[in-house]
């Protein structure tokens, strides 16, 4: 009998470094904020990946933008667009291990205060891959300052995913946030997702994850959300 291999349709779908263009539809509602009652939030991101290579190293860029960000209290409701984010790694391998580590910018962009931090901020991004017969791990983390050093964010995303039959996945993806001498964040969620291979080896991942913060410190972070999301890979790889 043929052993299970790790390189499957969830774990290409799933993983960060696939070298596939894709673009991801994101959004994370946020009904339930930590020391404010009757206030919430959504944001819808759209994101755009590109591999690519220089110098002869493979390469991995993401932008992220919220398209559309709300924000509300008893009082007033905001809505806009947020802050640009963008990355670009370089890739080395270790056997079926992949990482990546490159730079971080963010454009204040954001429309309000509210949906953003209206200053720029730089740091530095990486990724750690790993595949499985079962299914991927993956660990994402981030350090980026505002230009004027007031503030600094630290973030960290383990993901895990844990592949079933016909295309369907369980998935875990908290983002642990620390905006230093702040607030804290640590969700934690258990979600279901299934992957469709469309023609001409391109792929559709669907996914709902709804996600409980096991630590809230400060006022607004998000006490309870659901992140779900659309992303299409498509195999162009740009060299």
């Amino acid at each position: 009998m043929a052993q299970p291999s790790a390189d499957n349709l969830q774990n290409r779908s799933n993983d960060p470094l696939t070298p596939r263009m894709a673009f991801e539809f994101h959004n994370y509602a946020q009904p339930v904020l930590a020391e404010r009652p009757a206030s919430g939030a959504d944001q819808g991101y759209f994101r755009f990946v590109l591999p690519h290579a220089l110098f002869g190293v493979d390469q991995m860029m993401r932008a992220s933008m919220p398209v559309v960000a709300s924000a509300w209290d008893p009082e007033k409701a905001v809505n806009g667009v947020g802050d640009f984010t963008i990355f670009d790694l370089a890739i080395f391998y270790f056997g079926s291990v992949k990482t990546g580590i490159g730079p971080l910018l963010v454009v204040p962009t954001a429309s309000s205060r509210a949906l953003g931090t209206s200053k720029w901020q730089a740091g530095v991004e990486a990724v750690v891959s790993a595949p499985h017969t079962w299914g991927l791990t993956t660990l994402l983390a981030s350090w980026q300052q505002t230009f004027d050093g007031t503030l600094q964010t630290v973030t960290a995303q383990p993901l895990l995913f844990y592949n079933l039959g016909d295309g369907f996945y369980l998935r875990s993806s908290g983002i642990a946030s620390f905006d230093l001498g702040r607030n804290a964040v640590v969700p934690v969620g258990l979600g279901l997702g299934r992957v469709f291979e469309l023609p001409n080896g391109a792929s559709l991942n669907t996914f709902v994850e709804p996600q409980y913060s096991v630590i809230q410190s400060g006022p607004g972070v998000p006490s309870f959300q659901v992140f779900a999301g659309v992303v299409v890979q498509l195999p162009v790889r740009l060299r």
